[in-house]
């Protein structure tokens, strides 16, 4: 396998056609190679926009178009500042490639696009690449700059992130999270609670969630506590519950908000997502939740939260509120979401209230 070799050979890399050029001495930092790439772009070729790529450890093992074995490289061109990857089907048309991940650290391809404003070159997007594919340059250049230490790539990174516009920072939020590496935890947490357009904040928090580990919660819970504002609360909301999938005590504290937060909204949030988790605490949480608060609303969103549990654990919760609470609103609430069931034992207690009244 190329990639565990330390130094590569004299060939260009297989998986790189066309316009492709070596740049990837190991005695180079980043930032000189980079230099490099610049220089040789202003000497060599014409127009303002080349690439860059190199090879560095992802969180995620990257796979591009799964289900279709591609006969010709996908194309890497550029349009309207950002990098186009696509492929070209046995009919002649062009498709966008589709990417997905799956969990467990492995190499990965990363194209950096550059363009020459005034006389210096700017990042303008950047694109993770599934390193089993080929690419073709057949417009602008690529200088391949070979394997990168992570620390070094999240650094050059975090420097662009600072001093790039919106476009290129939300995509960038996503590749350094992608790192494998504990300094991107610090990034992420210092996205969250910066200076910085809500949505970049909002995938900073979900990226968070996406790590699903103790250290990750940790964040998660002092975001919690001093971000201002709901919609990034909600999104905190979110990120416990994916972080809670794995971690116990990420569902405590999402129990812990649907019980006890001033934000309304937040605990409806909170409220919902205990509803997508199938387990008994999840049950008894949103049990309390509508027997202790005062809010109708409150806990209109505990009914629907249980009714999303398994039929198994729903429907006679759902039937001991019809029975016996207190609000008239809640208990018709109850018997809506009953009727949503394809259950013995919802139709059972449809046909003794309905008996009832004849």
């Amino acid at each position: 396998m190329w990639f565990a070799s330390p130094v590569f050979g004299q060939e260009i890399p297989g998986f790189l056609k066309g316009k492709v050029h070596r740049l990837d001495q190991t005695n180079l930092s980043l930032a000189q190679k980079f230099a490099s790439a610049e220089k040789e772009f202003k000497k060599a070729e014409k127009g303002d926009a080349y690439f860059t790529g190199y090879v560095f450890l992802c969180r995620h093992e990257i796979h591009m178009d799964e289900r279709w074995a591609p006969s010709e490289p996908y194309r890497v061109g550029v349009k309207d500042n950002k990098i186009k990857v696509v492929r070209t089907s046995k009919w002649g048309k062009k498709h966008g490639r589709s990417m997905s991940s799956k969990e467990g650290s492995a190499p990965a391809g990363l194209f950096i696009l550059h363009r020459i404003s005034g006389n210096k070159a700017e990042i303008v997007d950047v694109e993770l690449v599934d390193l089993d594919r080929e690419y073709e340059f057949q417009d602008e250049p690529v200088y391949w700059l070979g394997e990168v230490e992570n620390e070094e790539s999240m650094k050059l990174l975090e420097q662009t992130f600072d001093s790039g516009g919106y476009d290129v920072q939300k995509t960038l939020v996503f590749i350094i999270s992608s790192h494998e590496h504990p300094k991107t935890y610090d990034f992420l947490r210092r996205v969250a609670l910066g200076d910085y357009a809500t949505k970049l904040r909002k995938n900073a928090i979900f990226w968070l969630g996406n790590f699903k580990d103790e250290k990750s919660l940790t964040y998660l819970k002092e975001i919690s506590e001093k971000v201002e504002g709901t919609e990034l609360r909600k999104q905190v909301v979110f990120a416990l519950y994916l972080c809670s999938q794995d971690e116990e005590k990420a569902l405590r504290e999402l129990i812990n908000i649907a019980k006890k937060d001033d934000n309304r909204k937040v605990r409806k949030q909170a409220i919902f997502w205990l509803g997508q988790l199938a387990s008994k605490e999840c049950a008894k949480a949103l049990k309390d939740v509508l027997e202790e608060s005062g809010d109708v609303d409150v806990k209109k969103s505990a009914v629907f939260a249980i009714s999303q549990l398994p039929s198994d654990k729903s429907v006679p919760i759902l039937i001991d509120i019809a029975k016996t609470n207190k609000s008239p609103s809640i208990r018709k609430n109850a018997i809506f979401w009953l009727g949503q069931k394809d259950s013995k034992e919802a139709l059972k207690f449809f046909e003794e209230i309905l008996l009832k009244k004849k």
